[in-house]
């Protein structure tokens, strides 16, 4: 994929609580990772933080898909152009939210993708955590992985 691409490495499930995953989880953007290449952090709600934002760019609104270390998010903008649906795609790091309130944020990375091409890596890149999940016997992880992919769909 071209224009944004979701990475995952090394994660690690919880023992005591099966479905806290901690692990890798960037966006590279128009060649600039994101928050920061292998960023930690909880790459599951990330990942359904994304799903969330591709529901709501194909409805025509702006979809959000936030990190939960630090004051990191991405926005997805639907943009229809040349007779196919685009969206404009923001890495945004909002340091003065998260300090003073006052927010805005500093964006790093911009681009535009075809929102198909996106919804389709989406699901590449969580059929392959839910693989991975399932090879090593976390399938309460497997499960909620399962209903993030066939939420967004091919």
């Amino acid at each position: 994929m071209g224009g944004l691409t979701i990475s995952v490495a090394e994660w690690e499930v919880s023992r005591e609580t099966p479905q806290l995953v901690y692990g890798q989880i960037w966006f590279t953007l128009a060649g600039v990772d994101f928050p920061g290449a292998h960023w930690t952090d909880s790459p599951a709600p990330v990942l359904g933080s994304m799903s969330e934002a591709l529901d709501d760019a194909a409805s025509g609104e702006v979809g959000e898909v936030y990190f939960f270390d630090g004051p990191y998010y991405v926005t997805l903008t639907p943009h229809p152009a040349g007779g196919r649906d685009e969206v404009e795609v923001l890495a945004i790091c909002d340091r003065a939210q998260q300090l003073s309130g006052t927010g805005g944020g500093t964006v790093e990375a911009r681009g535009k993708v075809p929102l198909s091409e996106l919804r389709q890596h989406y699901v590449d890149v969580v059929a392959e955590r839910e693989r991975w999940a399932r090879q090593h016997g976390h399938s309460e992880v497997a499960d909620v992985l399962s209903r993030m992919a066939s939420r967004v769909g091919p």
